[in-house]
């Protein structure tokens, strides 16, 4: 077994509708402006360009809200559940900006911090070029190891 550090690690987060519709929203954005992502790598981008500090910020505003509202946080039940292959190094940002949290009596964990970060994302336009730059950075990997399409074998 081996502990490389730069093996992604298959990481899913639980989505409510106006998450899913926040995330759809950025990535038909993004696409209008010229960046060719998916949703998994508009999440990624989220992590990787929004600092410890921010994701923080976003998440206790999410918390005052939620606290701010009577009955439970959420009234409806998860709509998407969104896989993402993140570098080791993502997940330990999202489990610091936890832990922060924790020591404020916080109690998250990656898929509320997540969900507090897109909630605050700008609008595209906003953080396009980011975005861009991000995926020269970090270029999307094939998703399966055949992405590329067998020739077909037309009639002789």
């Amino acid at each position: 077994m081996s502990s490389d550090t730069s093996i992604p690690v298959k990481v899913s987060f639980s989505f409510y509708p106006s998450d899913v519709e926040a995330l759809n929203a950025q990535t038909l954005g993004l696409r209008r402006l010229g960046a060719s992502v998916r949703r998994g790598t508009v999440i990624r981008a989220l992590i990787e360009l929004t600092s410890e500090t921010e994701m923080f910020a976003a998440a206790v505003l999410l918390h005052r809200d939620y606290a701010a509202k009577t009955g439970p946080r959420e009234t409806d039940n998860i709509a998407d559940i969104p896989t993402v292959d993140l570098p080791p190094r993502l997940i330990e940002k999202l489990d610091r900006v936890i832990t922060d949290l924790a020591d404020k009596n916080i109690i998250a964990n990656r898929a509320y911090v997540v969900r507090a970060i897109l909630r605050a994302a700008p609008k595209p336009a906003s953080w396009a070029p980011a975005v861009k730059k991000f995926l020269r950075d970090f270029p999307r990997r094939p998703r399966t190891k055949s992405a590329v399409k067998p020739k077909r074998h037309g009639k002789s």
